[in-house]
């Protein structure tokens, strides 16, 4: 079988933890025999190790055009396939709640993989995950640079806590982001994608993140933010404008037009 996952692009804006979107970046993990492009995978591969976790059995092999430690949701989406391949193996089917629990266990949190299993935008809070349509005129305009971020390592560096004010607005525009997201209110989005709980201490060593950031705002761009831990940077733009603020991002990374994937986890 061929278990194919997309990637994601999480804590958009304020939603730290909890609010992504699924990217047509996909993963596919093949179990028993390869399909054309794929690779064996090693046995510390986070496909492999869920799959063995979960009881999996048999060869795998991978196939994807995820780029690992940039921020878009590698680790995330292989896991995913690797859980998921291996309760298929097991039940012949898929248990969607455990497999978010067991993903977003192994991951630390759940943001990413609440997204690659239901696609789409999706909020989630522990084993709460809401899907969210994304407004049908907007792309994601991704921004890589060259470097990789260590998620654990950059985690290590963020405030223990922050004052009172600062939760409480992080609250209201989170609110009011998946609310503008949900409606199509771009005017909204745009105002409210803003963070300050993780965003300040990561862009401050990453200088062309930031720049990357401003540059998609400045041109266009309903949202701009930090994709995951870095250095990747994503924003929403309406379809029509994609490919001038895509020009227009520094020259430092490269930059890609993606589609929002609405649908999450597949088989075949």
């Amino acid at each position: 079988m061929r278990v194919t996952v997309p990637a994601s692009s999480a804590n958009i804006g304020p939603g730290f933890d909890c609010l992504a979107v699924a990217l047509d970046l996909l993963f596919h993990l093949d179990v028993g025999e390869p399909q054309q492009g794929a690779t064996k995978l090693d046995a510390n591969h986070p496909a492999a190790k869920s799959f063995a976790d979960a009881g999996g059995e048999g060869p795998l092999f991978g196939e994807t055009a995820i780029p690992p430690g940039k921020g878009l949701g590698f680790s995330g989406a292989a896991r995913v396939a690797g859980l998921a391949a291996a309760s298929i193996q097991s039940s012949g089917s898929i248990r969607y709640g455990d497999l978010l629990a067991r993903s977003g266990q192994l991951e630390g949190h759940s943001d990413n993989v609440a997204a690659s299993i239901y696609g789409s935008v999706t909020a989630v809070n522990q084993d709460s995950v809401v899907r969210v349509r994304c407004p049908e005129e907007l792309d994601v305009v991704v921004w890589i640079p060259d470097g990789k971020t260590s998620t654990d390592s950059s985690r290590k560096h963020l405030p223990a806590s922050v004052p009172f004010e600062t939760a409480t607005q992080a609250l209201a525009r989170s609110s009011v982001l998946v609310a503008a997201i949900a409606s199509g209110d771009l005017t909204a989005m745009r105002a409210n994608c803003v963070d300050d709980l993780h965003q300040p201490t990561r862009l401050a060593s990453a200088p062309d993140s930031a720049h990357a950031i401003e540059a998609a705002l400045d041109n266009g761009a309903c949202a701009a933010w930090l994709s995951g831990s870095g250095p990747t940077v994503a924003a929403f733009v309406e379809r029509d404008y994609a490919e001038s603020i895509k020009r227009l991002l520094p020259s430092s990374g490269h930059s890609k037009i993606l589609k929002v994937a609405q649908h999450g986890i597949s088989i075949s």
